[in-house]
């Protein structure tokens, strides 16, 4: 049997479906010498028909070789390719086909065409696949310059110094930049697990310049000497905060002292103390001080010299002890809080006009202090935003320092356990337009009255609805606190429930009630809470604790 014989016989099975029978064929044909290109792709066809891609593709490119003019063998290897998920490859030979084309010849153009266009389409989705696997899985910041990437990690600590541990911990990259830089070490908290070590690991990290020191109140003594040889080298005059106790501030002051660097204390700006005996000696060293922060637990009135070198505070905080406020409040008239508890005022031969007029104050936190009027009657804050009243005593009324500078720029207001009454609630609410939060809590007889006038007609000075962006209240723990008032009081701030005008605008539109706390209240009816619970984003109806439960069995 000659090639040609073969090769007819093998095209009428192929037509017959006869692969395997025509395959054998073509080979025999192959084998007798034959070498035209319709051979080897007529044998590329059955092997593509037989799912045999590469072995097709081997033909292809055959006819390729043989008939390069001919447009058969590029569009073969065009299929064959896509086929192969090879699209690339798949493109440049149905551009190689579309020139060898006649013109004339529609029906093919369209198909080559049609597979192209098949064929960038799986490109585009083959590339968009490799971009978000690389996207999951590329180290990216492992591309960024040292520099950028160091500046983002300090941004990180600067939220939470303690953030630099974990960071340091990641991977191997990112600690061996944690550690050369030293911005990021810059904050030491020393606490009683092994104290030396960590003062010389952070001294070494630091370069010696850290900015903020502070000792946990736990550190055995015996440990002391140990931390102050190790903080000898330390730049103190970059020291720009300091928090410890008493006794230890005056072994960081003789240590100062020996090193001829006592000037470091004028130069802090956040300074945090507690029960400093013999404080006097230190005073010299804050005259021209740069304190913008002090905070002083166990404030002892040889402590009051201080306010004839400290000038520049913005907030302060006094837990404990006994002091004159005035001279404090007249010598830092740019304050902006003032936090004060469980003081006792002591009380001054001064004039019934003596005041302290603090524009800047915008944060008063007053908590278990005696004769709290010694302190407000002599504060003028007429911008003050918040204002915080809990457990004081001694008073007939803890808010009638109000009624003659009314708080106009007042946004919260939190009152708790403390004298007072529901006309005096009532005053200071009616002067705060601005007011967001409200907290009234342990107070008995007043919280019911001062709902009504909240939810009720009364307009003020400027004919308008009191209280109209009040978002978060909190009630707790006023045992005599009715459901109508409660209900009242979201129920009128609804969208829903307000006057609506004929162009649908509402005039004076209240803000709604966004959380609403009352715990402590059993008063408060159960069948109503499903209800609140639909009308408030974060409500809270807690009737007792579980410690309270256990007592009540």
């Amino acid at each position: 049997m000659s090639w040609k014989e073969s090769f007819q016989l093998g095209v009428s099975n192929f037509k017959k479906n006869k692969h395997s029978e025509a395959l054998v064929l073509f080979d025999e044909a192959i084998s007798l010498g034959c070498d035209s290109f319709i051979v080897y792709d007529s044998r590329a066809a059955v092997h593509e028909k037989l799912g045999n891609n590469k072995a097709a593709l081997i033909d292809a490119k055959k006819v390729v070789d043989t008939a390069p003019d001919r447009w058969q063998g590029y569009a073969r290897s065009a299929r064959l390719f896509h086929a192969l998920n090879k699209d690339e490859a798949a493109i440049k030979m149905i551009d190689l086909a579309l020139e060898r084309i006649k013109p004339d010849d529609s029906q093919r153009l369209q198909e080559l065409n049609t597979l192209k266009s098949q064929a960038t389409d799986a490109l585009k989705a083959a590339d968009e696949r490799r971009r978000a696997r690389i996207a999951k899985t590329a180290y990216h910041i492992g591309k960024l310059p040292v520099e950028i990437f160091a500046e983002i990690l300090c941004i990180v600590v600067a939220a939470d110094h303690a953030h630099i541990l974990k960071l340091s911990h990641v991977c191997k990259h990112w600690r061996g930049i944690a550690i050369k830089t030293p911005l990021l070490w810059q904050t030491l908290v020393v606490s009683k697990h092994r104290p030396t070590i960590k003062v010389r690991l952070w001294m070494e990290r630091a370069r010696t310049h850290i900015l903020h020191l502070s000792f946990h109140h736990n550190i055995p003594e015996m440990d002391w000497p140990s931390i102050l040889s190790e903080l000898s080298s330390l730049s103190w005059c970059g020291l720009r905060s300091l928090a410890a106790s008493g006794s230890l501030f005056s072994r960081l002051y003789d240590l100062l002292h020996q090193l001829s660097k006592t000037e470091a204390i004028s130069r802090l700006e956040h300074l945090d103390i507690s029960g400093c005996p013999g404080f006097e000696r230190f005073l010299p060293d804050f005259e021209d001080s740069h304190l913008d922060t002090l905070k002083v637990a166990n404030f002892t009135p040889s402590m009051g010299g201080l306010w004839s070198r400290v000038h520049r505070l913005k907030t302060m905080t006094i837990e404990a002890g006994w002091i004159e406020i005035l001279p404090a409040l007249t010598a830092n008239q740019s304050l902006e809080n003032l936090v004060l508890s469980n003081l006792v005022p002591i009380p001054m031969q001064s004039g019934d006009d003596d005041r302290a007029e603090l524009s800047n104050l915008q944060c008063l936190k007053l908590f278990n202090i005696g004769l709290v009027s010694s302190i407000t009657r002599v504060i003028v804050a007429p911008n003050l935003r918040v204002l915080h009243l809990f457990n004081i005593g001694y008073s007939s009324d803890v808010l009638g320092f109000a009624h003659a500078d009314p708080l106009r720029a007042l946004k919260e207001l939190r009152v708790g356990s403390c004298t007072t009454t529901a006309s005096s609630l009532i005053t200071l609410i009616a002067g705060a337009p601005v007011l967001e939060t409200l907290q009234i809590s342990g107070i008995h007889g007043v919280v019911n009255d001062v709902l009504d006038f909240i939810c009720g007609t009364h307009l003020n000075d400027q004919q308008q609805d009191v209280c109209t962006v009040l978002k978060h209240v909190d009630l707790s723990s006023c045992g005599d606190l009715l459901t109508r008032n409660a209900y009242s009081l979201v129920k009128t701030r609804l969208r829903t429930d307000q006057p609506v005008t004929v162009d649908g605008v509402q005039p004076g539109c209240r803000a709604e009630i966004e959380s609403l706390r009352l715990d402590g209240c059993p008063l408060m009816e159960a069948e109503m809470l499903p209800w609140f619970r639909g009308k408030v984003k974060a409500f809270s109806c807690v009737y007792m604790t579980k410690k309270e439960g256990k007592q009540r069995r």
